[in-house]
C-alpha cells in the first residue's frame, strides 16, 4: 500500500499566544458553567395570581417562609418549634382549606408520636417522645388507594433559623398544596404532605409517621425536599432504590432539570457527613422516592446566616415549578398504580447545564460505555492511519498513542503528588491551610495552575524525548495520535469503573463522546481543504465539540468544590483539608484539560504557556500566604456574604452520684468541639482574651484524670468521638442548673438462674434533649432492653471507651421514660452488686436564660466571622 502522505498538509507550529488563548477558553467555559448553576427563573409576584391561578407563585411562598424565619431557631423541643411554628403552619393550612375548590377534599391530622429505632450499621439507638408531625392529605379520586408523599421538616438546628434547611421547602409544599387544592378537578391519586418537626434530631419524626400513621400504608412513592446549603438549584441526588420509573417521570415532567447519579454514589458512600429522611422512608417504609437538596453556599448551612436575608423568591419559584410539574405527572398518571411492575433496575441520569436531561438503565449505560471506548479509539486510529497507510500502524501510530497514554498517566500522578505536597507545605510550613475557604479563586491558582502546568510539561517533555527526527507522521498527525492516547487513558478508567458497577462512569463517557466527534467530523484533512469555507466549518465543528466537553467537565469542578470546600469547615481538626481539596482539584483539572494537553506541542514557544501557569501559581501562593486574602473566614458585610468558622461551646456541669444517689463530686468547664483546622487557635485566643490565666489549663478531654475510671471521661460521648477541648471553670462560673434529666432505679429483679439474668428498671425524668451511655461492668453483658427490638450489637467506641449509646429526644413535655435493661452475669448478683455505669447528658440548646454572665460575655467575645453555638450541658454519672 502506498503512503498517502502526499495528500496530507503539514500544520506549522502555532504562535505562542495561542496557548494563552487556550487557557482563556477554558476559563470562559468554566465561567459559563458556573453561572448556569445560579441562573434561576424570575419568581411570580402577587400581581400574577389572577393571570396564572394554577401556577406556583414564588412571592406567596416567600411570605410564608418569611414568617417561619422570623421565629428564629427551632430545635425540636423548643417553644419556637413545638408551639409557634406549629401554630403558624396550622393557620396556613386552615386558610388553604377555607379557599379550596368545592371538588377537593383536604384532610388534616396532627400526629404526636413516640417511638424508637436503630440502624443495623449504627451504634446509636434513637428514642423519641411526643415529636410532632403535621400531615395533610389531598384526596384523590374514589377507588384509587395509591398516594404520593411530599416531605419537609420545619425544625432547625440550634442557633439557625433554618430558612433553607428546611423552612423554604415547607413553604414550597404549602404553596403546592394551595395550588392543587384550588384546581376544579381532583388528582387521580391522593397526595400526602408531611411537615415533620424532628428531622435534625436526627430523622425521628419521619420514622414516627412511616411506622405508625395509617396514611403511610397508601404511599407508593415520595419526594423528599431537603437542603445542604443555602439557595441555588435543587439537586436530584438520590433516587429509588431501583424503581427506574421515578427517574423517567422526572425526565418527562421537570422543566428545569438538575440531577446527577454521581451525587447519589458520593452521598451514599458516607463521604458527606449528612443524612436525610430519604433513608427512613427507604429502610423502614421500603418506599421508593426522589431526594432533592439545595447544595450551594454550604457556608451558611446550619448557621445563623441560613435566613431569608441570603435567599430569594426565585429559589422557591424554581423548586416549586419543578415539583408542581412532577406531582401532577405522578398523581395523575399510571406510575403509582403500576409501581410494583417496574421495581427493579438502576438508572444512570444527568443533565447538561440544565438544558436537557438524560436517563437510561445501568445496563444500557454499561453498553454505551463499551461502545464509546471502542468506537472512539477506532475512529482516532483510522483518522491517522488513513493518511499514512495501514502498514505503519505498529511502528508509528501505536507508539505515539502509547506515548500520549503514558504522558497523561505520568502527568496525572505528578499533578496529584504536587498538589498534595503543596497542601502539606501550606499547612505545616506556612500554617496557611484553608486559604481557599472564602476565596475559592485561590484554589484555581494554588492547585489548578500547578496541576495543569505539570500535565503540560509531561506531554511536552514526552514529545521532546520520544519524537523521531525522521517519521512518516507530520506534526498534526502526531498530535492526533497522542490525543487518541489520551482517549485510551480515559477509556481504561471508564471501563474499570463500569465493570466495578459504578454508574458515575457516565461522566467520562459523555466527555469521550464529545471528543470522538472531533476526528469523525474533521477527518484526516481538516487543515487541507482548498476551500476556506469548508475548512472553517469543520474547524468550527471541532471547536464546538471541545467547547461542549469543556462545559460538561468544568461543571463538575464547580459541583465538587462548592460541596467539599464548605464541608471542610465542619470536617474536624485532625485532618488537613488541603489534602482533600488539592486532590479533588487535580483530578478535576485532568478531567477538564486532558484533551488539550497534546496541543502544547503545536506551539512555537510552549514554555510561555507553562510559564504563565507558573506565574499564576506563584501569585496565588503569595496572596494565600502573606496577604489577608488567604485568611479563611469572612464576616457578613454589605459587600460580602459570610463564610464563618463554626464554634460549638457547651458550658458543662458534671455531677457524680454513688449507688445510693448521693453526690460525690461536681465540677464544671467549657467543652469545645473542634470543627475545623483552625478552631483550636480561635478558642485559645478567646479564652486568653477573657482570662489569660485559663489558657494553660485548656486540655484534651482524654488528659483528664477522670478518664481512668469514668465512662467517656465523665463527658458527653461527642467529647471523645470528635476532636474536643476542655477548659475547667471555677466554682464562681458554674452553670445554672435547670430542670435536668435525672435517672432513678425503680427495681432490680432476678429473671433466671441458668444463666443468671437480672432485670433493672429505671425512670428517666425530664423532657429535654438527652443521651445515655450505658456500660456494663466487667463480666456483665447487656442482653436486652425495651428501647429497640434488639440491643445494638455495635458499641460506640472512642479512646478505649466503649458503651451503648442512646439518644432521647422530647418534642412536647411528657411523662418519665421507663427504661428496662436485662443483664447476664456469670454468678448471681444481689441488690448491692454494682453491675453497670450510666452517664446521662442533658443539653439545653436555646435556653439562654441559663447562661451565666461570664459565659454570655465569653460567647460574645468571639470574632464576628465566628458562628458560635452555645449551650448549657449537664452530665450526671451513675453507678448501679
Amino acid at each position: 500500500m502506498k503512503s498517502k502522505l502526499k495528500t496530507t498538509c503539514n500544520l506549522h507550529s502555532l504562535p505562542w499566544y495561542c496557548g494563552w488563548l487556550m487557557l482563556a477558553v477554558v476559563g470562559l467555559c468554566g465561567t459559563v458553567s458556573y453561572l448556569s448553576f445560579f441562573h434561576l427563573p424570575a419568581a411570580l409576584t402577587e400581581a400574577d395570581l389572577k393571570r396564572s391561578p394554577y401556577a406556583f407563585n414564588g412571592a406567596r411562598a416567600w411570605t410564608t417562609l418569611t414568617a417561619l424565619d422570623a421565629l428564629g431557631p427551632k430545635p425540636t423541643g423548643s417553644i419556637a418549634n413545638e408551639i409557634e411554628a406549629v401554630k403558624l403552619l396550622e393557620r396556613e393550612l386552615q386558610v388553604i382549606n377555607a379557599t379550596r375548590h368545592a371538588a377537593q377534599e383536604v384532610q388534616y391530622e396532627k400526629q404526636i408520636v413516640s417511638g424508637a429505632y436503630g440502624f443495623n450499621d449504627s451504634s446509636m439507638a434513637s428514642v423519641y417522645r411526643k415529636v410532632q408531625n403535621l400531615i395533610v392529605k389531598l384526596a384523590g379520586e374514589p377507588g384509587s388507594p395509591e398516594a404520593l408523599m411530599l416531605n419537609c421538616h420545619f425544625d432547625s438546628v440550634a442557633s439557625s433559623p433554618g430558612a433553607s434547611d428546611d423552612c423554604g421547602n415547607c413553604a414550597v409544599m404549602l404553596e403546592l398544596l394551595r395550588v392543587l387544592s384550588r384546581e376544579p378537578r381532583r388528582q387521580r391519586h391522593s397526595v400526602v404532605f408531611l411537615f415533620n418537626g424532628a428531622e435534625e434530631t436526627p430523622l425521628q419524626a419521619s420514622h414516627g409517621f412511616i411506622m405508625q400513621h395509617r396514611w403511610a400504608a397508601d404511599v407508593r412513592a415520595f419526594l423528599n425536599l431537603e437542603s445542604a446549603g443555602s439557595g441555588g438549584k435543587e439537586l436530584l441526588f438520590q433516587s429509588g432504590p431501583e424503581h427506574p420509573w421515578l427517574i423517567e417521570a422526572y425526565a418527562k415532567a421537570v422543566r428545569h432539570p438538575f440531577g446527577h447519579a454521581i451525587g447519589e454514589e458520593i452521598f451514599q458512600s458516607g463521604f458527606i457527613p449528612s443524612d436525610t429522611d430519604f433513608r427512613i422512608f427507604r429502610d423502614f417504609g421500603h418506599i421508593p422516592g426522589l431526594d432533592f437538596a439545595h447544595i450551594f453556599n454550604g457556608y451558611r448551612y446550619h448557621t445563623r446566616y441560613d435566613s431569608v436575608q441570603y435567599l430569594a423568591p426565585a429559589v422557591l419559584q424554581r423548586t416549586g415549578d419543578n415539583m408542581l410539574s412532577l406531582v401532577r405527572l405522578l398523581a395523575n398518571g399510571d406510575y403509582l398504580a403500576q409501581s410494583t411492575e417496574r421495581s427493579t433496575g438502576k438508572m444512570v441520569f444527568f443533565d447538561f447545564l440544565g438544558l436537557f436531561f438524560v436517563s437510561h438503565s445501568a445496563t444500557v449505560a454499561a453498553t454505551l460505555n463499551v461502545l464509546v471506548a471502542a468506537v472512539g479509539l477506532l475512529i482516532g486510529l483510522y483518522a491517522t492511519l488513513y493518511c499514512i497507510g495501514w502498514r505503519h500502524w505498529r511502528t508509528v501510530v501505536v507508539e505515539m498513542l502509547l506515548h500520549g497514554f503514558g504522558a497523561t498517566l505520568v502527568g496525572a500522578g505528578a499533578a496529584i503528588g504536587c498538589n498534595l505536597t503543596i497542601a502539606f507545605i501550606l499547612d505545616r510550613a506556612f500554617d496557611r491551610s484553608m486559604t481557599w475557604f472564602s476565596s475559592q479563586a485561590l484554589a484555581v491558582g494554588v492547585y489548578c495552575a500547578p496541576a495543569m502546568m505539570l500535565l503540560l510539561i509531561a506531554h511536552r517533555e514526552s514529545h521532546r524525548l520520544f519524537h523521531r527526527a525522521k517519521t512518516v507522521l507530520p506534526l498534526p498527525l502526531t498530535i492526533k495520535a497522542r490525543t487518541t492516547g489520551v482517549y485510551l487513558f480515559w477509556s481504561v478508567i471508564m471501563l474499570g469503573a463500569t465493570f466495578a458497577g459504578l454508574r458515575s462512569a457516565y461522566v467520562i463517557s459523555v466527555l469521550l463522546s464529545c471528543m470522538a466527534f472531533i476526528p469523525l467530523v474533521s477527518g484526516p484533512h481538516v487543515f487541507c481543504f482548498k476551500s476556506s469555507l469548508i475548512s472553517g466549518a469543520l474547524l468550527a465543528l471541532c471547536a464546538s465539540c471541545h467547547v461542549a466537553a469543556l462545559l460538561w467537565t468544568t461543571q463538575f469542578y464547580h459541583i465538587f468544590t462548592n460541596i467539599f470546600i464548605p464541608i471542610s469547615g465542619r470536617s474536624g481538626a485532625n485532618d488537613n483539608p488541603d489534602l482533600i481539596i488539592g486532590a479533588i482539584v487535580a483530578a478535576c483539572t485532568l478531567l477538564v484539560c486532558s484533551f488539550l494537553l497534546p496541543l502544547i506541542n503545536l506551539l512555537r514557544k510552549p514554555y510561555y504557556t507553562i510559564g504563565a501557569l507558573l506565574g499564576l501559581f506563584l501569585a496565588a501562593l503569595l496572596l494565600a500566604t502573606v496577604t489577608p486574602l488567604g485568611f479563611p473566614y469572612r464576616e457578613a458585610t454589605p459587600h460580602q456574604t459570610p463564610k464563618v468558622q463554626r464554634i460549638l461551646v457547651q458550658h458543662t456541669l458534671r455531677q457524680r452520684y454513688d449507688h445510693n444517689g448521693t453526690v460525690q463530686w461536681t465540677n464544671s468547664g467549657y467543652l469545645f468541639r473542634l470543627w475545623d483546622r483552625h478552631n483550636e487557635r480561635t478558642i485559645l485566643e478567646a479564652i486568653a482574651k477573657n482570662d489569660a490565666s485559663m489558657a494553660p489549663s485548656v486540655v484534651s478531654p482524654t488528659q483528664l484524670p477522670e478518664c481512668a475510671v469514668e465512662l467517656f471521661c465523665g463527658l458527653p460521648a461527642s467529647a471523645l468521638r470528635f476532636n474536643s477541648l476542655w477548659s475547667p471553670q471555677t466554682e464562681t462560673n458554674r452553670p445554672h442548673t435547670p430542670s435536668m434529666v435525672t435517672l432513678t432505679l425503680v427495681s432490680r429483679e432476678q429473671v433466671t438462674q441458668t444463666p443468671f439474668r437480672t432485670k433493672l428498671m429505671f425512670n428517666l425524668t425530664g423532657s429535654f434533649q438527652s443521651s445515655l451511655l450505658v456500660r456494663p461492668k466487667p463480666k456483665v453483658t447487656l442482653v436486652g432492653w425495651n428501647l429497640t427490638p434488639k440491643v445494638a450489637p455495635k458499641l460506640v467506641a472512642a479512646n478505649h471507651h466503649r458503651a451503648h449509646f442512646v439518644l432521647i429526644t422530647h418534642g412536647l413535655p411528657g411523662e418519665p421514660v421507663r427504661l428496662v435493661f436485662e443483664i447476664e452475669t456469670a454468678a448471681a448478683v444481689d441488690e448491692h452488686s454494682l453491675v453497670m455505669d450510666i452517664s446521662v447528658t442533658t443539653n439545653f440548646w436555646e435556653y439562654h436564660e441559663h447562661f451565666t454572665p461570664r459565659f454570655t460575655q465569653f460567647v460574645a467575645s468571639f470574632p464576628a466571622w465566628a458562628h458560635v453555638v452555645p449551650a448549657v450541658t449537664v452530665v450526671n454519672l451513675y453507678t448501679f
